[in-house]
């Protein structure tokens, strides 16, 4: 399978000193989070655009990401421990079921600087998230579904008109639908 990286970070991971980021992204419904796997603020380039990712130091926990040459739906699983309690009430109050989430591998050079456009390991839909608090600190889990799970989901359209304008309201394509419920189409014979 034909990968996208550019010829620096192809250059940094054939290095004998490999220094790898691991980046999340999470679009909650009270804003995007970003986190990576060091510490501080740290400015990539991500699908073209630059963005802010925050520190999480040595905390993050990503499952293992699988790929098949077949159309599996293998999921992956975050964690999130030692984190702030304004992620713990992002993670309380805000929607996040079905909506986007995106893991990043990124790398640094021998100057510490992020190569250009870190490579999409996992694009998916966060499922379920589960908060274990203990006395000294909490840990957040969260399901990562592959974007393929959207094939099994039932379409729910009608082929009827109402159904049809609204996606196109000009579409006329099913006016007539109504009218061949119950009519007789002959086929093949000769009529009268």
């Amino acid at each position: 399978m034909a990968r996208d990286i550019t010829s620096a970070f192809n250059t940094a991971i054939t290095n004998q000193v490999v220094k790898p980021i691991v980046a999340l992204e999470l679009d909650f419904s009270d804003g995007i989070l970003r986190l990576w796997n060091g510490y501080g603020n740290l400015t990539m380039t991500v699908d073209g655009s630059s963005q802010t990712f925050t520190g999480q130091g040595d905390m993050l926990g990503v499952s293992e990401v699988e790929e098949s040459s077949t159309l599996s739906m293998s999921g992956v699983t975050l964690t999130l421990a030692g984190i702030k309690s304004s992620l713990i009430s992002t993670a309380l109050g805000a929607n996040y079921t079905n909506r986007n989430g995106a893991i990043y591998l990124g790398l640094f050079d021998t100057s510490s600087n992020v190569i250009a456009d870190v490579y999409t390991l996992f694009k998916g839909k966060m499922d379920v998230l589960n908060i274990q608090e203990g006395p000294e600190t909490a840990v957040i889990t969260l399901k990562l579904e592959s974007r393929l799970i959207t094939f099994e989901r039932p379409a729910n359209r009608m082929y009827t008109l109402e159904d049809q304008q609204v996606d196109f309201p000009n579409d006329l394509g099913f006016e007539f639908i109504t009218d061949l419920q119950e009519r007789s189409i002959v086929w093949g014979k000769k009529t009268n």
